[in-house]
């Protein structure tokens, strides 16, 4: 039986190949690695408006503009794993998010969608 992190990760955190995704038809316009650098905006994956908003909310987290708000896009019981820590409370991770800016010298914002 599957555990209930298990579970949250295989129903809603799709990981698509990598290779499939980004490697160019036309292999002469790949890396070695056989990824095309190129972006190509048509072939991104459409994201629904309720995805949307979790993105902005996770992109401002990343960007040190940590704030209540941004929290409440994760569930109470939350599963946070970096490479960095690994949180399984919402708490828990706002912890991680407030301490970010501690641990870096300098955060850039980029605006996401621009």
């Amino acid at each position: 039986m599957a555990s209930r992190a298990e579970t949250l990760q295989q129903n809603y955190e799709p990981r698509p190949d990598p290779q499939e995704l980004t490697s160019n038809p036309d292999p002469s316009q790949n890396s070695s690695t056989n990824v095309d650098y190129e972006p190509h905006p048509e072939h991104s994956i459409k994201v629904s408006p309720e995805r949307e908003k979790i993105v902005k909310a996770i992109t401002s987290l990343y960007s040190g503009s940590a704030s209540e708000e941004d929290m409440h896009v994760y569930a109470q019981e939350a599963i946070y794993d970096d490479p960095w820590s690994y949180c399984d409370t919402r708490y828990k991770i706002a912890g991680q998010w407030y301490g970010t800016q501690n641990h870096m010298d300098r955060t850039c914002r980029m605006v996401y969608g621009s």
